[in-house]
């Protein structure tokens, strides 16, 4: 029997390499879920109607989706939700002062464009930028759109047809 030739040993180190470079950003892919799933369980009954999320609550929230976004930058739903998270956050911070909000709505406009370019046909996401818009008071080019995509990607999904009319 012959030794492996040194083409093959090469080959089996490049192949044990790749498997390691795929373990790794498996690793962090799904730690960045477990993040987002954490962040997304805290989250899920806010509700402006009922009153704002406690600002203990909204701080859980943050680090969760910071701890996501810090494991996998590319999620357009962890920037989708973070954006959300920084939205409420300048509702439960600022209450009815409109320009204390506006600088936490704006960073929350910034991260659902982010989450566009990664994932341009995202009704929800189009949905949230057309109202944080309407939010800081610019119903403009960018507005319009919003709102259009939304309704063309969203149409089936009537709660979301609702908010846009209400735009």
């Amino acid at each position: 029997m012959r030794p492996p030739s040194l083409l093959i040993k090469g080959m089996v180190l490049v192949v044990m390499g790749l498997l390691v470079v795929v373990a790794l950003f498996s690793a962090r892919v799904g730690l960045a879920n477990l993040a987002l799933f954490n962040a997304k369980k805290i989250a899920s009954g806010w509700d402006a109607i009922e009153a704002p999320p406690a600002q203990d609550d909204i701080l859980r929230a943050e680090s969760a989706i910071n701890a996501s976004l810090g494991y996998w930058r590319a999620d357009p739903d962890a920037l989708t939700l973070a954006a959300q998270i920084r939205g409420w956050k300048g509702y439960a911070l600022a209450g009815e002062d409109a320009a204390a909000l506006h600088p936490y709505y704006r960073e929350a406009i910034e991260m659902l464009r982010e989450a566009l370019r990664l994932r341009p046909a995202h009704a929800t996401t189009w949905a949230l930028l057309a109202e944080y818009k309407t939010l800081v008071g610019e119903r403009d080019d960018e507005w319009h759109l919003a709102k259009e995509r939304a309704l063309e990607l969203g149409g089936a999904d009537i709660r979301l047809v609702l908010r846009m009319t209400r735009l």
